[in-house]
């Protein structure tokens, strides 16, 4: 019985212990470089947006994104919802049309296009339909803010350009979303060890409330049998005799 209602207290304790612990969230939140530039956060992506003032090359552009974050790169587009953010959100950068370089090269090894990240292009926007198979060497793509649509362009020319770096938010600057991680945790410990801790002290309570007299059991002390010396053995001897007479 004993044992039964221990596990019992033990048992709540420790649901008691996991509810508290389910009423908090931990809310993964990956950063954006912070490099002093603006960075704007979608998906696990950081975009900058910025303008080239002089005329300047595709590598010009790829410089220029790489400064104080080795990952960056001019920005890659993979799906529709993509290439409307970084379309919309270029109208709340600049005025009017801005032509934008796309992280994109013609892949004379595969006869292919790739992105600079080394990814396939699966996604694209073509001004003129469907993509011509017709594409120079040194083909790279712009993208035309006003529409949205792609066009490819030489990857020499020099113009002023807009800019769009793309870099992945950073997993090692993983943090838990709160005011104060560590007063939680520190909280969350010392629940758990309060109720655990209360748990075993209603066991122990109980224990010796109501099963003192099982776990104690009072015994008699009889001495050992011991044989009796020779006077002892002659006297009931004689008092056998005598009382058989």
């Amino acid at each position: 019985m004993e044992y039964a209602k221990r596990d019992y207290v033990f048992f709540v304790g420790t649901i008691s212990a996991c509810v508290f612990l389910s009423n908090y969230s931990f809310a993964v939140v990956l950063e954006c470089p912070a490099d002093g530039r603006t960075w704007v956060p979608l998906g696990n992506s950081c975009y900058h947006f910025f303008h080239l003032s002089e005329s300047s090359t595709i590598e010009d552009a790829r410089e220029a994104c790489r400064v104080n974050v080795p990952s960056a790169d001019v920005v890659s587009i993979n799906s529709e919802a993509e290439n409307s953010f970084v379309t919309d959100y270029s109208h709340r950068i600049w005025n009017g049309t801005k032509d934008v370089w796309l992280g994109m090269s013609f892949n004379v090894d595969t006869d292919s296009l790739k992105w600079f990240d080394g990814l396939d292009v699966v996604y694209t926007n073509w001004m003129h339909g469907a993509y011509s198979e017709d594409t120079p060497v040194d083909m790279c793509a712009i993208l035309h803010t006003d529409s949205g649509k792609w066009e490819k362009v030489s990857c020499e020319e020099m113009s002023e350009k807009a800019v769009i770096c793309e870099t992945p938010t950073n997993p090692a600057k993983e943090k838990v979303a709160t005011n104060n991680q560590t007063l939680l945790s520190a909280l969350v410990i010392l629940s758990v060890v309060v109720i655990l801790v209360g748990s075993s002290v209603c066991w122990f309570i109980y224990q010796k409330k109501y099963s003192s007299s099982t776990v104690f059991t009072p015994f008699n002390y009889y001495p050992p049998f011991s044989t009796p010396n020779s006077d002892e053995t002659f006297l009931v001897d004689a008092e056998e005799r005598e009382y058989a007479l």
